[in-house]
């Protein structure tokens, strides 16, 4: 028999998920809950009020992470719950406390975080299978309804311990935005060499694809090369001489978070060397 379930938000990860388990044998997509999308969208029913839902398998709670709480309390004091509900929210840095409402009406609570960029949704669509996904939730059944979607979705699921949601949500947040940024940055160093922006975005996307290459092969500190764990200050020298007092700012502060990562495999005096390269002018004078 088909798993029923409801998503209430139909952001881009909300139909993504709406479109891909719309097509699974497994699951029958009965609401969304939405103002935004056209009535029968993926083949539901389409309702702008979480009083409107019946009773189902799974509750996915598809909004944004400040907007989990009050959804759940209303979940809680309109929609049909069972004991054997699930509602699961989306959120990575959110652990199951936010849906205390529910577990209060003697549902049971959920999380399924898919290590995944949702950039838009036809992408995500094509591309969502095959990546990582956290679930956490504290009972057995939960458990296995999270690890059935996870497989529906295509997703390898790992668990992650409710107290330690937060820090592992900063950690992928460093890693996919901070690269961004980063990118960025080093897309701006090339500005007065007027290169087209095409050029530009593939000088430094092509050199940061190899870096995430070496790093699925090796440890951070192995992977790492260039002119900081070489221990050449001249070349750290010479990048600094070529930016503006702005720019040197940002890449002080990445270059001392490389030298640091960098000092395992360097020598004192090089990396004494590297680190007073780094110095602002004046600084020994202060």
């Amino acid at each position: 028999m088909k798993k029923i379930f409801h998503i209430v938000g139909a952001g881009r990860v909300g139909q993504t998920f709406a479109a891909l388990l719309s097509r699974h044998p497994d699951w029958r997509l009965s609401h969304i809950v939405s103002s935004r999308l056209p009535p029968n969208a993926y083949g539901a029913t389409v309702s702008a009020d979480i009083a409107d839902l019946p009773e189902a398998d799974v509750m996915m709670i598809a909004t944004p992470d400040n907007a989990i709480a009050a959804t759940a309390e209303r979940i809680a004091r309109y929609a049909e719950l069972t004991p054997q509900t699930v509602v699961v929210h989306l959120s990575g840095a959110k652990s199951i406390q936010v849906l205390q409402a529910v577990r209060e009406r003697g549902a049971l609570a959920g999380s399924l975080h898919p290590v995944f960029a949702f950039a838009d949704v036809e992408h995500s669509v094509a591309h969502l299978a095959g990546n990582l996904c956290a679930i956490e939730a504290d009972d057995a059944h939960a458990v296995e309804i999270l690890q059935q979607l996870a497989e529906a979705l295509g997703l390898t699921a790992f668990t992650v311990p409710s107290e330690y949601k937060a820090r592992y949500h900063a950690a992928l947040s460093a890693a996919s935005n901070f690269s961004v940024t980063l990118a960025a940055f080093a897309q701006d160093l090339l500005t007065p060499l007027d290169f087209p922006e095409t050029l530009s975005r593939r000088l430094i996307g092509d050199l940061m694809r190899q870096s995430i290459d070496n790093l699925g092969k090796l440890p951070p500190l192995q992977a790492l090369t260039g002119p900081i764990v070489r221990g050449d200050d001249g070349t750290v020298a010479v990048h600094l001489a070529a930016m503006t007092a702005e720019e040197q700012v940002h890449y002080r502060a990445w270059a001392q978070a490389t030298l640091n990562l960098a000092l395992a495999r360097l020598d004192k005096e090089a990396a004494q060397k590297v680190q007073t390269a780094l110095r602002e002018v004046g600084e020994d004078e202060v």
